[in-house]
C-alpha cells in the first residue's frame, strides 16, 4: 500500500459510536485503491478512543515502514476529524497529560519483527488469510530466516502458468513472486513487518519472540 490516508467516520466526538476507522491507500502493484478496516477500538471514553486511535496511526505507519515526523503525524491525526472538531482535538493533544503520548507510544515498547506470509490465486479461489511464520527480537535474525523461507518456497513451488510470465520483487525485507499481468491474481509474498510490542508480551529465546506475541501482532 503506498499514499496512505486515514477515513474516519464517528457519530460524534462525546458519542463517538458507531464508526469506522481504516487506512485507504494505493495498491503498489495494480495501481488500484485499497481499503483495510481497523480492529474495533475498546474505549469507553472520548479520551480513550482518541488515544487508542493515535495508536492505531502510529503502528500502522510503523509496520509500513512510513515513520512520519511528530509534528506531520499529530497534523495527519488531527485532519482525520471533521472541521468542526479539529480545534476540540488539537485541544486534546494540547493537555499535559497527553503531550507525551508519542514519546510514550515509541519509547515503551521493544521492537518485533514479524514474517508474514500472504499468498492467492484467483483462479483456484484461493484467498488465504496472511499467515505469521516467526517473530523476532534482532532483525537480522529476522531476515536470515525470510531468506530461508524464500528459498523453501522457491523449490518447492509449482508455477501454474507459463514461466516466462513468472516475475519476482525482493529487498532486505521482503520478497514477491508474481504473474506478470495478473499480479493480483497470483502471488506470494513474504515480508517483515516491524511492529513495537510492550516487553512483558515478549518472551525471548535466542530473539524470536513467542507464539502468543506472535499472533498478537496479526
Amino acid at each position: 500500500m503506498e499514499k496512505v490516508q486515514w477515513s474516519l467516520t464517528y457519530n460524534s466526538l462525546k458519542e463517538i459510536k458507531p464508526y469506522q476507522l481504516c487506512p485507504v491507500g494505493k495498491c503498489r502493484i495494480c495501481g488500484g485503491r485499497l481499503c483495510m478496516e481497523q480492529r474495533p477500538v475498546e474505549a469507553d471514553s472520548t479520551d480513550g478512543f482518541l488515544a487508542a486511535v493515535y495508536r492505531h496511526l502510529y503502528h500502522f505507519h510503523r509496520s509500513i515502514g512510513q515513520c512520519l515526523p511528530r509534528a506531520a503525524f499529530r497534523t495527519k491525526f488531527v485532519e482525520m476529524f471533521r472541521k468542526e472538531d479539529r480545534a476540540a482535538v488539537e485541544d486534546w493533544l494540547s493537555m499535559p497529560e497527553n503531550q507525551s503520548i508519542h514519546a510514550m507510544i515509541c519509547g515503551n515498547a521493544k521492537r518485533v519483527y514479524t514474517i508474514v506470509h500472504s499468498w492467492a490465486d484467483a483462479d483456484q479461489g484461493n484467498f488465504p488469510a496472511p499467515e505469521g511464520m516467526a517473530a523476532f527480537t534482532v532483525k537480522e535474525e529476522a531476515r536470515k530466516e525470510l531468506a530461508r523461507l524464500v528459498t523453501e518456497e522457491k523449490e518447492n513451488r509449482t508455477i501454474p502458468f507459463p514461466t516466462e510470465e513468472y516475475c519476482e520483487e525482493y529487498g532486505e525485507d521482503f520478497w514477491e513472486g508474481y504473474r506478470d499481468g495478473y499480479a493480483a491474481g497470483w502471488f506470494t509474498r513474504y515480508e517483515i513487518i516491524e511492529s513495537p510490542l510492550y516487553a512483558e508480551n515478549i518472551e525471548e529465546k535466542g530473539g524470536a519472540a513467542d507464539d502468543a506475541a506472535k499472533t498478537d501482532l496479526l
